[in-house]
């Protein structure tokens, strides 16, 4: 796959991994394990890349598999799928060995995360693809049960990387090992009807059919993918995004309450397996917009398809883990380099002249408006139960500090290359790959009921509002509150990750007043309240 050279020299090379410890037990399947290569002569190993991969042999099932991954200025990211229980994973760079043991060990929770391929009444399941790709019903459920994990990964990384612990919500395999990775639903919807609806109607109808199904539960949400999303061909590339929208049927892309669901235009530049995660989200085949969706934040390739629908899903269901939008980060327009949390470019290369590098947070005169994409950015939707991230006022969220960072050096990182402490890694070479949770979504995701281990309800507290002292309380102490526009954005937030427990909390008066206040406890109790100009009510 990769191009090996042979060393001739022992240049007393170490493999450090520096994101996870040997040991370290996760609640997620899908590990991402990040490290360089450090060497005693630093200066001598960088005249010398005498290899340019690492390789990773783990057993899966008990048959062993070894794959390589890419070393880039001596750094290395790699993805491996745990068994349950113990795994014991060896990575190998030139004749140096590293050991690193993880243990996947869910949670104790009923709270889970269903997968769904949604195939409607008249449809044959078949989603929309070039002929080169495959497009069953099996395929597409392994796209989607791919993709899940590596939401899961994503979401657990970058709440470490924001300070807390390894959490990510549960899937329904991995709580119960005999569930399908996706499950097939057939819907009572027509296919013609279904490709006439809006967006909204079809969140709303598939909301209500799945919850009033034999798979609806208080303690499951839903991540569904619509089968019968079609792309009609057009004569001309459309110049714009809205005009692309035009041509597709059945498409949604929306999220909140116990449902995000998406269309399966781009679902064939989907990896089908967890060794073409990689391959992927590094394919440059330029998109033919004429038959087939380009969803890419107007970087035009394949490989930035899969990232930024990939990207969306995983902000879309941010909303059913009830956060707002934010200016920056994944729950504002930052998911779309979500590619970047898994693969590694060489820093002369971070941004390509072609402008299909990086997209960044705000849309600029060579990609258009970047806001105008598949997510919806105008409403945080519900159903039976709401659903709504992440600046403190006053203070400037860390994201922002990093995008103009990155942008005064070209898109370069400036890291070390070679010399590398074992789980020393800094803020700023955690963030290069410019994909985060917002201070308050990261706050709000850590306490969260399907991020942690299951509180027994009868301790699990009560949250409210004293609309008298405009006063938020909690014996179980607070842990994030929030005040949001119309829209669902965060206008300013106040986080109380730590010690000493914060109980009561009087939000400071603004003009005008937003519409709704959003606030979170340290057991998982949500309190969200209306603050219209007739005072406070019930959201």
């Amino acid at each position: 796959m990769y191009q090996q050279v042979k060393a001739s020299v022992n240049w007393n090379y170490k493999i450090i991994v520096t994101n996870v410890k040997s040991g370290e037990s996760l609640c997620y399947s899908l590990a991402l394990l990040k490290g360089c290569i450090s060497c005693d002569n630093s200066q001598e190993c960088l005249n010398n890349n005498v290899q340019n991969v690492i390789t990773v042999r783990h057993y899966v099932d008990s048959t062993e598999q070894e794959t390589e991954w890419p070393v880039v200025d001596y750094q290395f990211k790699c993805v491996v799928n745990l068994n349950r229980g113990a795994n014991e994973i060896i990575l190998k760079y030139v004749n140096v060995q590293q050991i690193c043991k993880l243990e996947f060990k869910p949670r104790r929770t009923a709270y889970r995360v269903m997968p769904v391929y949604i195939i409607c009444r008249g449809h044959n399941g078949r989603f929309h693809a070039p002929e080169t790709e495959e497009n069953s019903v099996q395929s597409a459920c392994k796209r989607i049960a791919v993709g899940a994990k590596v939401i899961q990964c994503v979401a657990a990384e970058k709440l470490h990387e924001a300070g807390f612990c390894r959490k990510a919500f549960q899937l329904e395999n991995d709580l119960n090992s005999q569930a399908a990775e996706c499950t097939v639903f057939y819907s009572r919807l027509h296919v013609d009807a279904a490709r006439k609806m809006k967006p909204g109607d079809l969140w709303e109808y598939f909301a209500r059919e799945l919850m009033t199904s034999s798979l609806g539960n208080a303690d499951r949400k839903f991540l569904a993918f619509l089968s019968c999303t079609y792309y009609k061909k057009c004569e001309e590339k459309p110049q714009s995004h809205e005009k692309m929208l035009a041509q597709l049927e059945a498409h949604v892309a929306l999220g909140g309450g116990g449902l995000a669901i998406f269309g399966t235009a781009c679902l064939h530049t989907w990896p089908q397996d967890i060794k073409e995660i990689l391959p992927r989200f590094l394919n440059t085949t330029i998109v033919d917009s004429r038959y087939f969706m380009d969803d890419s934040c107007y970087r035009g390739t394949y490989g930035a398809c899969f990232a930024t629908t990939l990207g969306s899903v995983c902000h879309e269901l941010g909303h059913t883990f009830d956060l707002g939008h934010t200016e920056t980060g994944i729950m504002g327009r930052g998911f779309d380099n979500i590619n970047l949390v898994f693969t590694l470019q060489p820093k002369r290369n971070r941004i390509e002249s072609t402008g299909r590098g990086l997209c960044g947070n705000r849309g600029g005169a060579d990609k258009g408006d970047v806001r105008q994409a598949t997510v919806c950015f105008t409403k945080v939707l519900s159903l039976s139960y709401s659903v709504q991230g992440a600046t403190k006022p006053g203070t400037k969220n860390r994201g922002d500090d990093k995008m103009a960072r990155l942008l005064r050096n070209g898109g370069q990182e400036i890291a070390p290359v070679i010399k590398c402490d074992e789980y020393s890694t800094t803020r700023d070479s955690l963030d290069s790959d410019m994909t985060y949770w917002g201070t308050s979504c990261a706050t709000l995701l850590a306490f969260h009921r399907w991020f942690n281990t299951e509180v027994p309800r009868s301790g699990s507290g009560k949250i409210s509002f004293d609309e008298t002292r405009n006063a938020v309380s909690s014996d179980a102490g607070l842990s994030v509150v929030e005040l949001r526009d119309g829209t669902g954005l965060v206008r300013g937030s106040w986080q109380f990750p730590g010690a000493p427990r914060t109980s009561v909390f009087r939000v400071p008066a603004r003009e005008p007043l937003p519409a709704t206040l959003v606030a979170q406890d340290r057991v998982g109790n949500i309190l969200k309240q209306h603050l219209g100009p007739a005072g406070p009510t019930s959201a």
